[in-house]
């Protein structure tokens, strides 16, 4: 790589003595003479003006005043060519001085500073890419172990609605049963809820309803229904010998009992039977509304449970990405930039520079800004005669004196 070549100072402009001597020189002189001739062209005209104002316009009066315009064209050319040397040689020194900045300017191409930038810039935008991609990576990671978390939660979950579905079922067939006895079918009602089984059947293993995560395969969710079932299954099987077994004890405890009313309600009149019948099923209904009592109670507190686990699978997922390593990265400004590749689209770029800056400027504003473009539309109108049309312009004649 060539090295930035660096400016002789010793053979700069402003340190030559003979420039400065001409300046010196020449310079109060010849803005004396330039502003004599400045004074003299003012006077001439102010009283050309004066004559004008005070007699209007005429043939005569037209060509002195061309003739004017004319010397004043020569007079001016002959002030620039006198002061050209003195301008000329400021122009220089402004020239060598801006010459130093620029060298050492980062904004101005091919410059050490600027190479130095580009380096930087394309530095940044490599550690930005890969801080990017490391970020990405790492939210993919920490949002695929808030889904694995979120679906074990929910399947649990939904194992646990199951299992109490299986539970509400059974007691429901032993109230069923229950209800439904007489002493025609006592023997047959006690030895089928005798037998009744109260231990959770071996082969239930309900499937799950759970919509798979869009992250997660079907491997990884099969380890996870597996595993939140293992997990579950000790306390299911606990759970349903506690409640089924209980109930059905409960109901044989007080089936004999029962037979005795039954056989009493069949001895008594109507009036009394009708008086007992009622007595047993109050009693009963009192019963199954406990027993229905106590089961929600028992669900509605596992469901808290599992709101719990889900809250706190959520807030430790929030917690580990704010945990998230962090990087060096050089620091940058990051902006958009618009590349056309196409001429239709500035269509597209004026449209919305004039929905949101556009439309709210003055017409003068507008007119700096559109200044190219309304010197090519008067072109057209002068030399073609072709015109815009719209009623919020209006074309008129610039007349000028040659």
């Amino acid at each position: 790589m060539s090295q930035q070549q660096l400016i002789p100072i010793s053979d700069a402009v402003i340190v030559r003595q003979e420039n400065i001597t001409t300046i010196a020189q020449a310079g109060p002189q010849s803005y004396q003479t330039n502003a004599l001739s400045c004074q003299r062209c003012n006077e001439a005209g102010l009283q050309l003006l004066d004559e004008i104002e005070r007699s209007g316009m005429s043939d005569d009066l037209d060509r002195r005043l061309a003739a004017y315009i004319e010397k004043t064209r020569k007079t001016v050319k002959a002030m620039n060519e006198r002061r050209s040397p003195v301008t000329k040689l400021f122009d220089q020194v402004r020239s060598e001085f801006t010459l130093l900045e620029n060298t050492i300017d980062p904004t101005k191409k091919d410059t050490v500073p600027y190479r130095i930038t580009q380096y930087r810039n394309a530095y940044a935008a490599k550690k930005r890419e890969e801080e990017e991609r490391r970020r990405k990576a790492e939210i993919a990671a920490q949002e695929l172990i808030k889904a694995k978390e979120g679906y074990r939660v929910a399947v649990e979950e939904d194992y646990l609605n199951s299992f109490n579905s299986l539970v509400t079922n059974s007691i429901n067939d032993l109230t069923r049963m229950n209800n439904g006895v007489t002493l025609e079918n006592y023997t047959a009602t006690f030895d089928t809820i005798t037998g009744y089984q109260t231990t959770l059947p071996a082969d239930w293993c309900p499937p799950s309803s759970v919509r798979l995560p869009y992250n997660l395969t079907s491997d990884e969710a099969k380890a996870i229904r597996n595993e939140a079932f293992q997990k579950l299954l000790p306390r299911f099987e606990k759970q349903f010998v506690f409640e089924v077994d209980d109930y059905r004890n409960e109901i044989l405890d007080k089936l004999h009992s029962k037979k005795i009313e039954l056989e009493r309600m069949a001895e008594a009149d109507a009036a009394e039977a009708a008086r007992l019948k009622a007595e047993m099923t109050k009693r009963e209904a009192e019963d199954a509304a406990r027993k229905e009592q106590e089961r929600q109670k028992a669900e509605a507190e596992a469901r808290q449970k599992a709101e719990l686990d889900k809250s706190n699978a959520e807030m430790a997922g929030l917690f580990s990405m704010a945990k998230a390593d962090q990087v060096y990265t050089p620091k940058a400004k990051v902006s958009k930039k618009i590349k056309v590749n196409d001429p239709s689209a500035f269509l597209g770029i004026v449209s919305l520079w004039w929905q949101r800056e556009g439309c709210t400027l003055s017409v003068d504003e507008l007119t700096k800004i559109f200044k190219k473009q309304l010197t090519y539309c008067e072109k057209l109108a002068t030399k073609e005669e072709i015109f815009v049309e719209s009623p919020g312009l209006e074309y008129f004649d610039d007349v000028k004196a040659q």
